[in-house]
């Protein structure tokens, strides 16, 4: 077992991956893809992270008018 063990540790994850899968027993091998699946059929991730976007107030002079923002908001008081 030391020699898998040796081999696992230099192997990417993705190669540690089709290990795994290749020592899984037959009995197993649906529990498994049934496991993988959700990984698999996700929909695809956006190009753009969920935050971009998120202070868009409708505004083209925020940073001009930041001080007088700042006043009405209450902050430094």
């Amino acid at each position: 077992m030391s020699g898998t063990l040796a081999t696992l540790e230099t192997m990417t994850t993705r190669e540690e991956l089709h290990a795994l899968i290749d020592s899984v027993p037959d009995d197993d091998i649906d529990a498994v893809v049934q496991t993988l699946r959700p990984f698999i059929e996700q929909s695809p991730r956006s190009v753009r992270p969920a935050f971009i976007g998120m202070g868009h107030s409708g505004h083209s002079d925020t940073s001009t008018r930041a001080d007088e923002i700042l006043r009405e908001t209450g902050f430094g008081e």
